[in-house]
């Protein structure tokens, strides 16, 4: 048994670690900034309609959804707004509008975002949720005579382009550091056609979620850009030309951010009586850290109504997930987000359990028999009454699927 001290600083360091799992989820999906002209009435509810159509792009994951969705009253969703003067600079010239009018203030609006999301679902439009995998870019330039790649330390108008876009998406990005080691996997060539086994494998140094490469080229009148997004579910590729190099990379990450919008955005089904539920048994959960973080990781999902744990023993963990959508949906999110990597069933005999059990305790070192299978029974009296009402109360097993935690 844990005395008393003992289970304050096991409490307090779940807390340590719960909080540094929960920071990989994007901030700020619901904010937008907006440069306008002045604090008037109008410039404001103007302001309110275009946040909102940047919000709804952003977790629907559809750069045109608004098209398609019949509009509703921006302050309607509008929770609170601000203002803030924009810093005049003597090194350059003030924003202005398309009339020429400086744009002096910005307006900081924070939306509800629980009621937009309730919006398109209750619409028939899928939503992408705060838990997003970060995207590796890749980005290859060349600008007269000089040729490079775009790194993390790097401060370039191109690069500080594609963040501004990547935020407007709600796209989390890594930039490589492009030093010997990923040199040494991952050529320039390689990023130009947006070959995919050595990308692939320079990207894991950073994230596990895909990657983005991009080749933009300045021929003298305009730049030419040809792009491609890597994912476990296949592969995009795609160019653009355009003159203006902010206009092209803008266009190039809606792009980039629509087909991960296809994927990553499920329609979750509203009825209760129609959530499918499935197991997972998850194997390399060796650590209270790493439950944790299959925990979170599993309930930011957003195909995810809840997730129960079932067992947990040091090797292995068992929920029981119930699903806002279809086990395609979730199983979509699982392998393009490459947090778990599917495995064969473990080949032993099959462990009964009930949701009622206790929770889970982690008996971190030791060896506990592994499952194939575990299946949700209902509790009955006795077995006459078991067997007495077996038609009644018999229920199909439900799926079960076989993963191991990725390092």
């Amino acid at each position: 048994m844990l005395n008393y001290k003992t289970k304050i600083l096991v409490f307090v360091s779940l807390l340590f670690i719960f909080n540094q799992v929960m920071a990989s989820q994007v901030d700020g999906l619901y904010d937008v900034d907006i440069l306008v002209t002045n604090e008037s009435a109008s410039v404001r509810w103007a302001a309110f309609e275009r946040g909102m159509e940047e919000v709804f792009v952003r977790v629907s994951g559809d750069s045109i959804v608004m098209r398609k969705l019949k509009r509703p009253v921006a302050k309607t969703y509008v929770k609170q707004y601000s203002y803030e003067p924009v810093p005049v600079s003597t090194a350059s010239a003030p924003a202005v509008n398309e009339a020429g009018v400086a744009l002096t203030h910005r307006i900081k609006i924070q939306y509800n975002g629980s009621s937009m999301e309730k919006y398109l679902l209750e619409n028939g439009f899928p939503v992408w949720g705060k838990h997003r995998p970060e995207v590796v870019v890749w980005l290859a330039v060349r600008d007269g005579t000089n040729e490079y790649v775009l790194k993390d330390a790097d401060q370039s108008l191109l690069k500080t382009a594609a963040e501004e876009a990547l935020t407007r998406r709600g796209v989390p990005e890594r930039w490589p550091l492009y030093d010997y080691k990923d040199r040494k996997i991952l050529s320039v060539a390689d990023i130009r056609g947006g070959f995919k086994d050595p990308v692939v494998s320079a990207s894991k140094r950073y994230s596990r979620g895909p990657a983005l490469t991009g080749s933009i080229i300045w021929n003298g009148d305009q730049w030419q850009s040809s792009w491609s997004l890597l994912m476990a579910s296949g592969n995009r590729h795609w160019s653009l030309v355009n003159a203006d190099y902010s206009q092209l990379i803008n266009k190039a990450i809606d792009q980039a951010a629509d087909a991960l919008g296809v994927v990553f955005a499920v329609s979750n089904k509203m009825d209760e009586q129609q959530l499918a539920t499935i197991q997972l048994n998850i194997q390399a959960v060796t650590s209270i850290n790493k439950y944790l973080r299959v925990e979170d990781y599993l309930t930011a999902l957003s195909a995810v109504e809840k997730a129960i744990p079932l067992k947990v023993d040091g090797q292995n963990a068992v929920f029981e997930v119930t699903l806002r959508s279809n086990e395609e949906d979730f199983l979509n999110l699982i392998k393009n987000s490459a947090e778990l990597i599917q495995v064969e069933a473990q080949k032993s005999p099959a462990v009964e359990l009930s949701p009622e059990s206790q929770p889970p305790v982690i008996q971190s070192g030791s060896e506990t028999e592994k499952s194939s299978e575990v299946l949700v029974s209902d509790d009955v009296s006795s077995e006459k009454d078991a067997a007495s009402d077996s038609t009644e109360n018999q229920k199909d097993p439900i799926p079960v699927y076989y993963y191991r935690l990725n390092k």
